[in-house]
């Protein structure tokens, strides 16, 4: 049996061991699956922000091809409110905040609604083989997935492959439809 917060622990402490080389490495492993992907009815795409405290992949990369290959896409980024564990997203702005997770943020200028956005690119420490994401444990991007109406593609960007399979999901958690990974794109 795998228990989220003992593989939250254990993946946490195999990113940390990633050199800056190692991580620049597997980003353009990411990138090659990345490019693989249909990204055909993308016109607004949530994403997140790497952070430098947990060794995430590098989404401004994909963000510059993707932006690349389409030519008019908006990309949105999060901002957390920790009161109510919610979240919003707005259009990039060039200035960022930085919240008290040392996460940058956009300004809170353009609001883009939930059924708005096409796709997503996820945040996740790890994934099981069903589509289950471990995430830092709030549940905020499953609290927002869950006020979608329509379908959206929600692609987890992890630098390991999955897990058997997650013993402790819930009945809120919001699976992911695909996750890619250095080595291979998984559909669920």
């Amino acid at each position: 049996m795998i228990l989220k917060s003992a593989a939250r622990k254990a993946l946490l402490a195999k990113r940390q061991a990633l050199t800056e080389a190692d991580c620049i490495k597997l980003d353009d492993l990411l990138l090659i699956q990345l490019q693989k992907l249909d990204w055909s009815t993308t016109k607004i795409l949530g994403c997140f922000y790497p952070s430098e405290n947990h060794a995430e992949p590098n989404t401004f990369l994909f963000i510059k091809y993707l932006k690349y290959c389409i030519p008019h896409l908006t990309v949105a980024y999060p901002i957390i409110n920790d009161k109510d564990f919610s979240m919003e997203f707005y259009q990039e702005t060039a200035e960022l905040s930085v919240n008290k997770w040392g996460i940058h943020e956009p300004l809170p200028k353009q609001l883009i609604h939930p059924d708005q956005l096409d796709s997503f690119m996820v945040p996740l420490i790890g994934f099981d083989l069903s589509g289950q994401r471990i995430g830092f444990g709030k549940g905020y991007y499953d609290r927002y997935f869950a006020r979608l109406t329509k379908p959206v593609k929600r692609i987890g960007i992890s630098y390991f492959e999955p897990l058997a399979k997650l013993e402790d999901t819930h009945q809120f958690d919001v699976p992911l439809s695909h996750c890619i990974t250095p080595w291979n794109i998984y559909e669920f």
